[in-house]
């Protein structure tokens, strides 16, 4: 199981006795749990987001947002920069293949594309 990512609301309009935090950890089984718990982290219940099968296929993309949540909490609490964002890698993965058109990635290596018969 991972540390938990938490974030304690920054709601002004409560008092802090009705503060809630939002927990986030990955379970030893890869799958993500969330939690809306008490302003200390402290919660019973919460939801399993399944990374094979459940979530993963009847809401695509819930568990990476999840997961990209988590990576965010951890790195602020560890006061850390934030980590890029899905559209920051999408731009320079972006930049990349636009800089060096004749190259293509597949399987973990660079390499020169074919050249096309025409």
């Amino acid at each position: 199981m991972s540390e938990s990512a938490v974030y304690l609301t920054d709601d002004r309009d409560l008092p802090p006795d009705e503060l809630r935090t939002l927990v986030i950890f990955q379970g030893g089984n890869g799958d993500w749990y969330v939690q809306v718990a008490n302003r200390h982290g402290r919660a019973t219940e919460g939801v399993r987001h399944c990374t094979s099968g459940g979530a993963s296929t009847q809401a695509p993309g819930l568990t990476v947002a999840i997961a990209s949540a988590y990576r965010a909490i951890r790195a602020a609490q560890r006061g850390a920069p934030q980590p890029p964002s899905q559209l920051d890698l999408e731009e320079e993965v972006a930049a990349w293949r636009a800089r060096f058109p004749q190259h293509q990635f597949e399987f973990g290596t660079i390499s020169r594309k074919p050249i096309e018969s025409t």
